[in-house]
């Protein structure tokens, strides 16, 4: 890539990276979340509260896919990735000064609520204009390692809240940690959001919309458009996301919780397994990713479902501890590389399904319809099942849902063309 390029990529993966720490503070301390906010009348109960807000959130994302999607279309990628990260800062570092239930009673629960609903709606925004930004940035011969790029972030944000939530906890003791040590982390969100508005403000506009804005190409309605004449493309996007939004939500979500609650790991090395799964799916993400562009995102994405269609049952048995705490770790580490390499192209895949008029609001439906439906819904589905069904049975579910989930999407992937970005971008 050159100069140009590089820098307008790293500032869009850098913002992406911080709003992903702020939104994965709360799936990381859900366990401290459900004491603090909600009333403790049965054991686990508060847990499983407090991953149904974790979820409810998430259904803000399609309303801000479409306040922030027809901003990025209409008016900019640079604008509406700019105010997405304005609005994610606010509502978490409120969450770590917010009095606990103990002191105001049910207030202290639906501020909690009202908080995650305005980082739902910001998040709307970043995840598919963060896509939409850096593939347009990409020359054709680097769309595989762009797309890479774009996942390692959110794997490099969720990293960063686990390594300094990781340093906090060693620093104190349980009960400190469980107290108020847990709220340290989303306080330093204000930090790296101010680091973020700065890289924002100063990055280059996509060349690819100031192009169409040239030729006039800009449409004052992107989204009636995308839904009147669109709808396949984003169907499509949807199934190659079903898959890897609820699997990385249930790996680096909900499993650090299970490795606390359900395993009664410390939350120091809780945090530490989740950091090592973390950058695991990282390294399996970027290798992947430089595959992609010398065999096609559409092969990678492919051998990836296959994986999963193979390896995803069996895995998640392992997880569950029941055929013994020894293979755990092996089978955490192994779902983190399995998850590393399918979501190595997805986001090339559903961002060469749509025009540049349209990808901002085509990626973001598509990115923030999945998320909602099966990425949040993945950790309260598997504490329900657990809850309900014992361990060894709710994993043992949980493991057939996500062999539905890669069927479907192997069979969208074969639909996708590998030709996609032919003549994409700049030369580099």
């Amino acid at each position: 890539m050159n100069t140009s390029t590089r820098k307008a990529v790293i500032a869009g993966i850098l913002g992406n990276t911080i709003e992903w720490y702020d939104f994965a503070l709360y799936g990381h301390f859900s366990v401290f979340i459900g004491q603090t906010f909600f009333p403790k009348e049965e054991p686990g109960l508060a847990v499983l509260a407090a991953f149904a807000v974790f979820s409810v959130s998430f259904f803000m994302r399609p309303l801000g896919a479409l306040i922030f999607s027809a901003i990025g279309d209409r008016y900019g990628r640079k604008k509406a990735l700019s105010l997405s990260m304005l609005g994610m800062a606010i509502p978490t570092a409120a969450i770590g000064l917010l009095p606990a239930y103990a002191d105001i009673g049910y207030t202290a629960t639906a501020l909690l609520v009202l908080l995650r609903l305005f980082q739902g709606l910001a998040m709307g925004g970043e995840m598919g204009g963060a896509v939409t930004y850096v593939m347009e940035h990409t020359p054709e011969r680097r769309i595989g390692l762009a797309s890479s790029l774009i996942q390692a972030s959110t794997c490099l944000g969720l990293l960063t809240g686990t390594l300094v939530s990781s340093g906090i906890s060693a620093a104190l003791t349980e009960d400190q940690f469980g107290s108020w040590g847990w709220r340290v982390p989303f306080l330093l969100g204000l930090l790296a959001a101010w680091i973020g508005l700065q890289i924002r403000r100063n990055m280059p506009e996509s060349a690819l919309y100031e192009l169409a804005k040239t030729e006039d190409r800009l449409l004052h309605n992107p989204i009636r458009t995308v839904f009147a004449q669109h709808k396949r493309e984003v169907l499509l996007g949807l199934a190659v996301l079903f898959p890897m939004t609820c699997c990385f939500f249930f790996a680096f979500v909900y499993f650090n919780t299970f490795m606390m609650s359900e395993l009664h790991f410390p939350a120091s090395r809780a945090l530490v397994i989740t950091s090592i799964g973390l950058m695991l799916s990282l390294s399996a993400t970027l290798l992947a990713g430089w595959m992609a562009d010398r065999w096609g995102y559409k092969a990678i994405l492919s051998t990836g479902a296959i994986l999963g269609l193979l390896l995803v049952y069996p895995i998640t048995g392992w997880l569950s501890g029941t055929a013994g705490t020894e293979r755990v770790l092996p089978a955490f580490f192994g779902f983190a590389l399995l998850v590393g390499i399918y979501t190595s192209s997805a986001f090339a895949a559903v961002a060469g399904l749509f025009a540049t008029e349209v990808r901002y609001s085509g990626v973001s439906l598509a990115v923030n319809i999945a998320s909602p439906i099966f990425g949040s819904t993945a950790p309260l589905l598997a504490a329900w099942l657990i809850r309900e069904y014992g361990v060894a049975q709710g994993f043992s579910g949980f493991g057939g849902y996500l062999v539905v989930l890669f069927l479907i999407a192997a069979l969208a992937i074969r639909q996708l063309n590998h030709q996609a970005f032919s003549g994409w971008g700049q030369r580099a």
